[in-house]
């Protein structure tokens, strides 16, 4: 027993030694030393406050010492205690000490909880901030809610346009960036063109376009290799970068060309991704690796809003030729072919000037036959004859090849004839309205911006063009079939062409022998109404039934042709204007009361008839004329009459 309080003795005292509590005893017994050896009173006073405090210290320390060892006992007797038969003591203890300085110790059963709650906050791992702080994520941090917006627009333009900006916003982003930008080049106007940014600028371009130079994003656009600027001078950052209108004072730049592959000229820069930052050297290798991964990206965006667009041309091409194809057999006509190429090519081309070229059989050239001008400025005007030589249209017409002038100030040759007055500013495309046999003329567009009209605009316009020369093709075919036939195939009465001749021949043969003749026009009240209620085929009907009456009440030297589409012509040989009259309200009566029958329905119509006799000085057109005229009075009328000239 003496050993063990000798050893716990010894082990104090050298822990004493050892310890801060043995600097602090070091430190009082030399302030004491110095205070008895000293002469000077602050000196003392001094050394005595040293001494004081350390004394403090030592018992404060005694008194703590004293109270563990009083609970030092029972704590011996808790771990020496047996225990208890049936079950395990369990101890649980808060591993982090509290303010105390004492531990967290209990006891607890075994249908506890076997945790115990913690004095102290624990942080995660990693975490700088502390966790009430965090901002609860929600849906739109990680997908735009609106991101179905810009694609349901028909135009492609406007989702590439949101897919590249959100690729810069990521570049910019992960490349620490000032600003980020893609431009793209058009050689044709030398421009580069701004697409979309992610800046935190404020002084970029409002025009988004500049003229290509020596600037970095015009050399890698045109050259196709990448430029590292790891420090930009001050002095040359406005040359430099244009696509700022003040100087943003940027440190480094890394510029980057986008490809892409033609068909026709294989692959070819057609842009180029700017990135710069306000700190030197803030770009390097592995950024431009890094840069060059999204450019392939871009790259693949531009192809497919590339094949998103021809697709939509020529969805949009069909649906013009659709439109004009229906409108042409609803009424054909050249008139119906060049206004309905005028309109459709509105829709497929963007222009402020339209013409369109034909051949005058009168005045035997070819002429201005419609204009459109959008702009109202001076402009050629319809019938204005074409100069054949020195003209861009007379040169197509001869060559029958396509014409495209990107700037009309450089082009030595005038548009349409020699003493136009227009303004020479602008573009122009000139196309020949061709088939495989021959030329009927040329469609004309013109805009005021120069090199306005892409490949695919006159691609597309060629094809519609193409189009509206097939239906004239086949207008002039027919027309050209009807010339020699004699009989009209659904009425079985004479065509227009041999009814015509017919009248000349009795007129010079009533001149001769002073006979009587006389003509009836004779047409189908409220026809436009019978073809929306029966259709066309109800309308041959009609037609058909008419021409059945008349042919059983006519003689045989007498003739009935077909003058246009649903007008018919009778010749009365021998016969004066009143007897004429007679006969035409005869038949009014006899069409009027006859029963329609058109499939399952039945019905009547009424006709309206015109009756011009010959007379003294008359001729052929003279007497048709005459027929025409009364026979648009007793329309007007409201038909179902007989008007005599």
């Amino acid at each position: 027993m003496t050993d063990d309080v000798s050893g716990s003795v010894a082990a104090r005292f050298k822990q004493l030694v050892f310890s801060f509590n043995g600097l602090v005893a070091l430190i009082g017994f030399a302030a004491l030393i110095v205070g008895i050896f000293t002469g000077s009173l602050v000196g003392r006073i001094i050394s005595g406050l040293i001494v004081a405090s350390a004394g403090a210290y030592f018992f404060s320390w005694w008194r703590t010492e004293r109270s563990g060892e009083a609970h030092e006992p029972e704590k011996r007797e808790q771990r020496d205690a047996p225990v208890a038969e049936g079950g395990v003591k369990k101890l649980l203890f808060d591993d982090y000490q509290s303010h105390s300085g004492k531990y967290v110790v209990r006891e607890v059963n075994d249908d506890e909880s076997a945790v115990v709650p913690s004095s102290k906050t624990v942080h995660p791992v990693g975490l700088s901030v502390r966790p009430e702080s965090l901002r609860e994520m929600e849906i739109p941090d990680f997908f735009d809610l609106d991101s179905d917006t810009p694609y349901s627009e028909t135009e492609p333009k406007s989702e590439f346009h949101s897919l590249l900006n959100k690729v810069l916003l990521v570049l910019k982003d992960v490349l620490f960036a000032h600003s980020v930008a893609f431009f793209w080049a058009n050689r044709e106007k030398s421009q580069m063109v701004l697409e979309s940014m992610a800046t935190d600028s404020r002084q970029f371009i409002g025009s988004k376009r500049f003229t290509m130079g020596d600037d970095i994003v015009s050399q890698v656009a045109s050259s196709g290799k990448p430029q590292l600027l790891g420090r930009v001078n001050p002095s040359s950052e406005k040359d430099l970068l244009p696509y700022y209108e003040t100087p943003a004072y940027v440190k480094s730049v890394l510029t980057v060309p986008v490809f892409y592959m033609d068909r026709a000229r294989g692959v070819l820069p057609v842009g180029a991704i700017v990135a710069d930052s306000k700190a030197e050297d803030a770009f390097g290798q592995e950024t431009l690796e890094l840069l060059g991964r999204f450019t392939k990206l871009v790259s693949a965006l531009i192809k497919s809003y590339t094949d998103k667009y021809d697709l939509l041309l020529d969805s949009e091409l069909l649906s013009s030729i659709r439109r004009m194809q229906d409108r042409v057999r609803s009424t054909p006509g050249e008139e119906t072919i060049l206004t309905a190429l005028a309109e459709e090519a509105r829709r497929l081309a963007n222009w402020d000037f339209l013409a369109v070229t034909m051949y005058d059989d009168e005045r035997h050239g070819w002429s201005l036959q419609k204009v459109v001008n959008r702009m109202g400025e001076p402009y050629a005007v319809p019938d204005q004859l074409i100069d054949e030589e020195g003209s861009i249209v007379g040169s197509v017409i001869a060559t029958n090849r396509v014409a495209t002038v990107a700037d009309i100030s450089a082009e030595t040759r005038f548009r349409f004839h020699a003493s136009e007055n227009m303004e020479k500013r602008g573009s122009f495309v000139c196309i020949p309205i061709s088939s495989m046999n021959r030329c009927y003329g040329a469609l004309t567009l013109e805009s005021k911006s120069a090199a306005h009209f892409s490949g695919n605009e006159v691609e597309t316009m060629y094809r519609l063009v193409e189009n509206a020369a097939g239906s004239l093709e086949v207008l002039y075919m027919n027309n050209m079939v009807k010339e020699f036939i004699l009989v009209d195939p659904l009425t079985g009465s004479l065509t227009r062409k041999y009814f015509l001749r017919k009248v000349e021949d009795e007129v010079h043969r009533a001149a001769d022998f002073a006979a009587e003749l006389a003509s009836v026009s004779i047409a189908i009240d409220g026809m436009e109404e019978h073809m929306g209620r029966y259709g066309r085929e109800g309308c041959d009907a009609i037609l058909n039934e008419a021409v059945k009456i008349l042919r059983s009440n006519i003689r045989p030297y007498d003739a009935i042709g077909r003058l246009e589409g649903d007008r018919l012509g009778v010749l009365l040989v021998n016969t004066a204007a009143s007897d004429a009259y007679l006969w035409a309200e005869k038949m009014r009566k006899a069409i009027s009361s006859h029963v329609m029958n058109v499939g399952k329905r039945s019905f009547s119509v009424t006709v309206s008839a015109g009756v011009c006799g010959l007379s003294e000085g008359m001729g052929t057109d003279d007497l048709v004329a005459g027929t025409s005229q009364v026979l648009g009075k007793a329309m007007e009328h409201g038909g179902n009459l007989v008007r005599v000239y």
